[in-house]
């Protein structure tokens, strides 16, 4: 089996970007042919995994017994949800989450996790407002921008710029445009004024660098492979 993962993914086929070429397109509209990589957004436990890479926080160890990350308020546990674990363990990859068929991670329910009331679960791919509102609103990816913000801000000598840059390596893997940088540069200006007016200025400082780092990992560049 690995002999065969190995010769796929070495594969020109497999290696295709989602590029655009109105050439083939004529040919084959329904990449039949497969003349292009298809987008598609990662799935729930990929993006909460991703996120936590990003933030410095991901912890690798391997093998043990699933792990209980925080539910959000008001989610009622069927069969309990352990809640005293060492909370590094909590931030460990997606695959060790426990899952208990009446009780799914919020996350990776709205991100079309398979019907664990199933015993040949499919995978369905959607698109809807609560995975959106998941993202934005959630209390644990708000905390992981702001460990993101933290990775960013860790050389005290970085101009607004260079933070944005730093930003965009962290999450990206790439440099800023000129323009995502004076946007971003003029958001966080904006952000840290309004701020301002409710909290000392190193704190709002602070807070306007994670609401960008939010922003980035609410991203379509993040959330789908190209």
């Amino acid at each position: 089996m690995k002999k065969i993962h190995r010769l796929i993914l070495l594969s020109n086929t497999y290696q295709q970007s989602a590029r655009f070429d109105a050439e083939a397109a004529k040919v084959d509209p329904e990449d039949r042919l497969l003349w292009r990589y298809n987008r598609h957004r990662l799935e729930g436990e990929a993006i909460r995994d991703s996120i936590l890479e990003v933030s410095g926080r991901l912890n690798l160890k391997m093998g043990g017994p699933g792990v209980f990350p925080p539910l959000p308020p008001g989610v009622v546990t069927r069969g309990g949800w352990k809640t005293d674990e060492d909370p590094s363990e909590a931030d460990r990859r997606s695959v060790y989450v426990f899952v208990r068929r009446n009780t799914r991670y919020p996350m990776f329910e709205v991100f079309d996790m398979p019907d664990t009331h199933e015993s040949c679960p499919r995978r369905n791919a959607t698109v809807t407002a609560p995975q959106a509102l998941e993202l934005l609103n959630n209390e644990g990816v708000l905390d992981w921008s702001r460990s993101v913000a933290a990775r960013v801000s860790n050389d005290a000598g970085l101009t607004p710029q260079g933070q944005v840059d730093r930003a965009w390596r962290f999450v990206f893997s790439r440099p800023a445009t000129a323009e995502e940088r004076q946007n971003a540069v003029e958001f966080l200006n904006r952000q840290r004024r309004m701020l301002e007016e409710r909290m000392p200025a190193q704190e709002a400082d602070r807070a306007a660098l994670a609401d960008l780092c939010h922003m980035l990992v609410n991203s379509n560049e993040f959330l789908y492979v190209n």
